[in-house]
């Protein structure tokens, strides 16, 4: 009798043990940074399902990440072979971050169904954005203005894609020329570091030389006015020649060495003053 109790307890107890797990086995959890999708038999019946456990007994849930991700995936690099308008080609190491638009989520849901199928199409979208941009410009303003580029680069993939992602940053890590053109361009920069060089040493010779000529024009003007202020009043002329005598007479006698200074005079003058 304990040993029937005992079996059926057992049996209860495995039949418990299954519900829960069946019911465990038909739920599925939804992260708040997910939008899942419920179907039954391939019909919508829950276009966003709450986050949590939601029951799924009959029904099959498919989530699409909404948090921001990156092409290529972390650690990753992949070039990308375009033409420049001029046509050269070259490669470039473009990374790009993007994410599912809510407002569009389920239109993408229904024409793709499967996160892996949009995504496809969301990464050839970016590799023809990208072809697209770089066939408007030429080689040197691809150099000239990288910052411009990315902006022009973000612009055509997201007419590309259209309304299935968000494109929210471009960065053009690299841009590799053919090695002639590459070589052609680091010359022509040289180059042009050279004649920037000179262009500014010609103006700083120019100013210097230019100052010199108004110095000269300046001083030829001071002389000049100088001539014609004297020829207009002659005693100003003299005035000047008896400030020159002075000055003149005084540094004549000038010196510690000079103990007896005689201007005028004759040699018998200056012996009659020495004679005690």
């Amino acid at each position: 009798m304990n040993s029937q109790l005992t079996l059926r307890a057992a049996v209860r107890g495995m039949t418990s043990l299954s519900v829960m797990s069946l019911g465990l086995v038909a739920c599925t959890s939804v992260d708040s940074t997910e939008h899942c999708v419920e179907t039954r038999y391939g019909k919508v019946v829950n276009e966003r399902m709450s986050t949590g456990l939601n029951p799924t007994i009959l029904t099959t849930a498919t989530c699409f990440t909404m948090t921001e991700r990156n092409y290529p995936a972390a650690g990753q690099k992949e070039m990308i072979t375009a033409q420049t308008q001029d046509p050269i080609t070259v490669e470039g190491d473009v990374a790009i971050v993007y994410k599912f638009d809510p407002a569009t989520i389920n239109t993408v849901f229904v024409e793709k169904r499967t996160p892996e199928a949009a995504e496809a199409e969301i990464l050839n979208g970016i590799r023809e954005g990208y072809r697209n941009a770089l066939s408007s410009w030429t080689i040197a303003e691809i150099f000239q203005n990288r910052a411009a580029l990315s902006d022009s680069v973000r612009a055509h993939i997201q007419r590309k894609i259209g309304n299935r992602a968000i494109i929210t940053n471009v960065f053009v890590r690299d841009i590799k020329a053919p090695q002639s053109i590459e070589q052609a361009r680091i010359a022509a920069a040289q180059q042009a570091q050279v004649l920037d060089k000179a262009q500014k040493q010609f103006t700083i010779d120019s100013v210097n030389a230019r100052a010199q000529v108004m110095t000269a024009q300046a001083s030829a003007e001071a002389k000049r006015l100088e001539a014609a202020s004297y020829a207009t009043n002659p005693a100003l002329l003299q005035l000047e020649i008896a400030k020159a005598n002075a000055d003149g007479l005084a540094r004549a006698c000038a010196g510690p060495a000079v103990t007896t200074c005689v201007i005028g005079g004759t040699t018998a003058d200056i012996g009659m003053l020495r004679r005690p």
